[in-house]
């Protein structure tokens, strides 16, 4: 039977103690998660892996020994080692010895009772499997997509020792919030061994971010309430309401206001992620607002437009009054043209507008940038490098995080639209253009398609 231990990367350097960690017996897997160092006490040991189950959910235990400190003689430390098999005991008992140099590893497991001859110990192959511990916790493991030529149950089965081993380590954070600067009886080394990671900007953040949501929230229910009024039902109120897609954008980003500003917490990670998204979104959409305000009214370019336009409308004035003179044809012709174009290109920067607004409003921002910038934290699976394989030794693989890819990153988060971009057919439009019907840019849900 083989074995997979999965061991951090942070403690190939720890000194000798115990392996912390969770054995997942689906897979014959045992997920390392700290080493407690020597000197400790058996009951101290037991009693803080007691309030990390408590605390995570996660069943932690002792898995094994770990044996690096190779100035101490190899004898002694291995006949204490072994006997620490007969304190905490645990099936099977993994026995990890990182030797001088740190080139050679050995790795084996141990049963009390074989399966074949009871009461005889019989030793189990073991795959070595190291992770940056740092990145498990902080990454997301996604599905894999099954391709058309696969069965789905092999990717499920697949995946699910991944899943068995991220969720681990994402539990177990009730672990790693002990470093080597706390003062209590048992020193563990994992990733942050070295000091927790913090910020106090971070922290004034979170310290202010519970009473600034809960303010907007209540000025946003009072909006949402005002706007629920009878006194918009009164016509002309809906027609315009209807026709002005201001209007639409304006409900729109009152929805996606009142799910950043939530009290609630998000449930999952994908909630998170989508709370996130809209306020990269918000945040984008309000500082390109206010970049098209600044620049139209920096050098009176309002006033410079309107100039640009007095010469056009002056001489078509002209060719109008001209052409009535002549005929009467060519003038309506003219004008019908004239205005339909003018028309046309107003419908298209509208278009182009309503899109490139819908496109910032659902273009899942946040989750590019974090794919672009840390790659790990949205993941898609792992993949397996081998290192220096040795005659004799256990088989040793560096597993590394394969990023999501950006098309399947746009796929999975991407916001939901307003659904106020044209909808227009080439048929309904030059119907319209033949009997000189006025063309929206858009077109409502409950509208009747033609």
């Amino acid at each position: 039977m083989v074995l997979k231990a999965f061991f951090p990367t942070c403690c190939a350097s720890a000194e000798s103690g115990l392996l912390v960690g969770r054995w997942v017996p689906e897979q014959s897997s045992a997920v390392v998660l700290a080493v407690a160092h020597f000197p400790f006490i058996p009951i101290q040991v037991k009693e803080l892996l007691a309030q990390v189950q408590q605390a995570s959910q996660v069943g932690v235990a002792v898995l094994g020994t770990w044996c690096h400190r190779p100035q101490e003689p190899e004898e002694n430390l291995g006949h204490f080692l072994e006997g620490l098999g007969a304190i905490f005991s645990h099936e099977p008992w993994l026995q990890l010895c990182r030797e001088k140099g740190g080139k050679s590893w050995s790795c084996k497991a141990t049963r009390r009772q074989g399966p074949a001859a009871p009461g005889v110990p019989c030793e189990d192959q073991v795959m070595l499997i190291f992770y940056d511990q740092r990145q498990v916790l902080l990454s997301q493991l996604h599905p894999p997509t099954v391709p058309p030529d696969h069965q789905a149950g092999d990717a499920t089965a697949g995946a699910g020792g991944l899943a068995a081993v991220f969720d681990t380590v994402a539990r177990s954070e009730a672990l790693f919030c002990r470093d080597r600067f706390d003062e209590g009886p048992v020193r563990l080394s994992h990733w942050q061994s070295d000091g927790v990671e913090a910020s106090i900007l971070v922290e004034l953040v979170k310290q202010a971010s519970g009473p600034i949501c809960l303010l907007v929230a209540c000025l946003l229910s009072l909006v949402s309430a005002i706007g629920a009024c009878r006194l918009w039902q009164l016509w002309p109120l809906p027609f315009l309401r209807s026709k002005l897609s201001t209007c639409e954008q304006l409900r729109h980003r009152l929805e996606h206001l009142m799910l950043v500003f939530s009290n609630q917490k998000a449930q999952s990670p994908a909630q998170l992620m989508r709370k996130a998204n809209t306020l990269v979104s918000v945040l984008l959409d309000v500082a390109l607002g206010v970049a098209l305000l600044s620049w139209l009214h920096s050098s009176n370019r309002i006033g410079q437009l309107a100039d640009a336009l007095v010469p056009v409308a002056d001489l078509f004035i002209g060719t109008l009054l001209f052409t009535m003179l002549v005929f009467l044809l060519p003038t309506t012709a003219l004008y019908y043209l004239v205005f339909t174009l003018l028309r046309l290109l107003v419908v298209t920067v509208q278009g182009l507008i309503h899109l490139l607004v819908d496109l910032i409003n659902s273009l899942p921002l946040y989750s590019l940038g974090l794919r672009l910038c840390r790659p790990y934290r949205l993941a898609a699976g792992v993949k397996l490098r081998i290192l220096e394989p040795e005659a004799g030794r256990p088989l040793r693989v560096l597993m590394q995080i394969n990023p999501l890819p950006y098309s399947r990153v746009v796929h999975t988060y991407r916001l939901p639209s307003c659904g106020c971009h044209p909808k227009h057919s080439w048929g309904s439009l030059c119907r319209k253009l033949f009997f000189g019907e006025l063309i929206y840019p858009w077109r409502q849900k409950g509208d009747k398609q033609d």
